[in-house]
């Protein structure tokens, strides 16, 4: 006898009211259903509604949002119209929520003893072994020790009284899943946990996941862009594309056998550990449709390959291709096989790196603790970089590789070493000797969200490098901020709207016209698409290629995942513990590794499914559409 699922969504809709007063359909008919045990993951584009249909399960929508249509069954009870005071119970304690990004989801103003004290009190249950907890301060205190121990966080007893902002990226999202499984609860809800983490951490904290669901059944919902986490974690996965799911199935069979272009357009994006450097990343040509707006046929039509007349007229059903995959396709539903398989990747044009412009040599740069202690960010660090070169750095968080990038930049000073621009020591530069270091040598940002003034209109954000260096009239720089914005692929009308207006990706191409202002001749990359998904991470990094092809810039390009640094590097610098471990060519250092932490670093990346098996359909126009 088949036991009943826990979790049965049925024709889930969400809707919103966008500030003009116009519906926004989130989401369309979503159905799926999840078993005790289970791991689903949940992937497509920014906007396709992953989070969206997460957050409604719980009716935690934002603003406006709210479920218009459908079901969703907790055991037979449905969530969509419960009592708020009977949610409140759910909450925590029968579904609990691990958010993507643990800086704003940590109170920074209380300690991790606070955080977890708070969801012990709110979300006990008195029929569970944590419902002691709820009544007795001591038992509480000791239950979050035992929590921080369960998710790997070094001496819980002493860490319970620091502060979130005293805590790694990966330990902090570590503190998440404590809180999360505080409430010890049948489903975790893990929305892109993964996203802003290194590989060896990312590794761990998808360990840790897995031993949770088998060691305590608890069924895991896991919302990511990365194929390589899906391949590593989960057992099904949802394809979801503006607003609807597109093909869903066992991991295995979607994605080394995708019946939806869609899928095997997201296949075809992730980057792979094994392409050779100098191998250029396929995105999706095209945006995701503005759900604000009537589709009258397949909501991914308009970017498809194989589209047929019929596919922009009528939407497809979700209809099985076979015992255990589903896709809502028709061309798809009118053929037996999955796709063809995809032809072999392009390279990258790109002509040999030129003299060296920049150089550090034996960089140290500590830090003052609570009390004399101390804390050594840079250790000895020395390195080159030729013109027309990029140099990857990958490392572990708190290994040094932003600190790096902001000495390089002079946004913070070194404490020993020395810093050569074009062989000249520009080490502690005077006042206009920074001022021009700091034109030559520019930096994009990791968050194009947090990077870019919300205030500012597009226009007057890149314009700002040229009021501040001094370059052109006023009259000329409108002209010239015109030309940035055409450079990296954006309309030049889209000066005078906000940041707000775009995009990640869109948010990420303006930071990078701000940086090329100034017409530096260094561009340092800190972590410049960790927070985009797939297809706009290979559109981003091929503007970056193209950009120093034509430019002749010299890129420092940090990143944690080692695909994309191999791919678009001609060299590597492995950083941990404030060093440089190991340095070398990109396809050399990554088949050949000599440092043990190198090796570590490369076994703990998660690799998708092989390329050979993954199909690529690209419309023969798009192909000439520039990334």
């Amino acid at each position: 006898m088949t036991t009943p699922p826990l979790l049965e969504v049925q024709g889930l809709d969400v809707g919103f009211t966008t500030p003009d007063g116009r519906p926004l359909h989130a989401v369309r008919d979503v159905s799926f259903t999840l078993r005790r045990g289970e791991t689903l993951a949940v992937v497509g584009e920014s906007g396709s509604g992953k989070s969206t249909t997460a957050l409604a399960l719980l009716r935690m929508l934002p603003g406006t949002g709210r479920i218009t249509g459908g079901s969703v069954l907790l055991d037979g009870e449905d969530l969509a119209t419960v009592t708020e005071d009977r949610l409140r119970e759910v909450r925590g304690a029968r579904i609990g929520m691990i958010f993507q990004d643990p800086m704003t989801a940590l109170n920074p103003v209380l300690s991790i003893g606070r955080h977890l004290d708070e969801v012990l009190r709110a979300h006990g249950d008195h029929d569970k072994p944590v419902g002691s907890a709820r009544r007795d301060k001591a038992a509480r205190r000791a239950r979050a020790v035992e929590l921080l121990r369960l998710v790997g966080i070094p001496d819980p007893e002493r860490r319970l009284d620091d502060h979130p902002h005293q805590f790694s990226g990966g330990q902090r999202q570590r503190v998440l899943i404590a809180m999360a499984l505080a409430g010890e609860p049948d489903i975790l809800l893990a929305d892109e946990p993964t996203t802003a983490l290194d590989a060896t951490v990312q590794d761990q904290i998808l360990t840790l996941l897995g031993d949770l669901t088998r060691t305590t059944g608890t069924a895991l919902v896991l919302i990511t862009h990365n194929m390589g986490v899906v391949a590593r974690a989960c057992e099904r996965v949802l394809v979801m594309y503006g607003g609807t799911v597109v093909e869903d199935g066992p991991t295995a069979e979607v994605l080394t056998r995708p019946r939806h272009p869609y899928t095997a357009g997201l296949l075809a994006a992730v980057p792979r550990l094994s392409a050779p450097s100098g191998t250029r990343l396929t995105g999706i040509p095209g945006t995701p449709p503005d759900l604000s707006l009537p589709l009258a046929g397949c909501a991914f039509a308009a970017r498809c390959a194989l589209a047929e007349n019929h596919c922009h007229t009528a939407a497809p059903p979700l209809v099985a291709l076979t015992d255990t995959v589903r896709a809502a396709c028709l061309p798809a539903a009118e053929r037996s096989e999955p796709l063809p398989p995809p032809p072999p990747p392009a390279r990258i044009d790109r002509p040999a790196p030129g003299a060296v412009v920049l150089a550090a040599e034996g960089i140290r740069k500590t830090y003052r603790g609570r009390g004399r202690r101390t804390f050594t960010a840079l250790d000895d660090v020395s390195l080159t970089l030729a013109a027309g070169e990029t140099l990857g750095i990958v490392g572990e968080s708190g290994s040094g590789k932003s600190t790096l990038a902001r000495v390089l930049a002079h946004a913070h000073p070194s404490d020993g070493g020395r810093i050569l621009l074009d062989g000249r020591d520009v080490t502690r530069p005077g006042r206009a000797a920074l001022h021009a270091v700091r034109r030559r040598v520019q930096m994009v940002f990791q968050d194009p969200y947090a990077s870019l003034n919300p205030r500012m209109s597009v226009g007057e954000i890149v314009a700002e490098p040229l009021r501040a260096f001094g370059i052109g009239a006023p009259a000329e720089r409108a002209g010239r901020v015109a030309e940035l914005l055409r450079l990296v692929g954006l309309d030049p009308a889209a000066a005078d709207r906000h940041p707000r207006s775009f995009s990640g990706g869109q948010r990420q191409r303006i930071g990078i016209a701000r940086a090329l202002a100034p017409e530096p001749s260094v561009l340092i990359c800190d972590e410049p698409v960790s927070a985009l998904d797939v297809s706009v991470q290979a559109q981003i990094v091929g503007l970056l290629t193209d950009l120093q092809r034509d430019l002749g810039l010299a890129l420092v390009f940090i990143a944690h995942d080692l695909a994309v640094v191999r791919q678009v590097s001609h060299r590597i610098a492995v950083m941990h513990e404030g060093r440089i471990v190991e340095t070398g060519a990109a396809d050399e250092l990554c088949e050949r590794p000599r440092d043990p932490y190198t090796r570590a670093l490369l076994a703990a990346a998660p690799e998708p499914v092989p390329v050979t098996t993954v199909p690529v359909p690209v419309p023969a126009a798009a192909e000439a559409v520039s990334a």
